[in-house]
């Protein structure tokens, strides 16, 4: 709420939200759908790639109110 809004579609806030979406649907898939083995820990690993987009991609290649690179 610092900038007056809740949300505001910056790369970084939604990087985010797409990382936690994948780790929710990783649950989901475990405790609703039986998921296990190799079909779990290919989600976890997309989930871990998008992990480090939003803490090095956002950071260092996007603009926004969340980078911190200074290029």
């Amino acid at each position: 709420m610092a900038w007056g809004r809740y949300w505001g579609w910056d790369p970084k806030e939604t990087a985010s939200l797409v990382t936690w979406l994948i780790y929710g649907a990783y649950l989901h898939a475990r405790v609703v759908r039986g998921w296990r083995g190799r079909r779990a820990a290919i989600l976890l690993v997309v989930g871990f790639a998008a992990t480090l987009f939003t803490f090095f991609g956002v950071n260092l290649l996007l603009p926004g109110l969340h980078s911190y690179s200074g290029l």
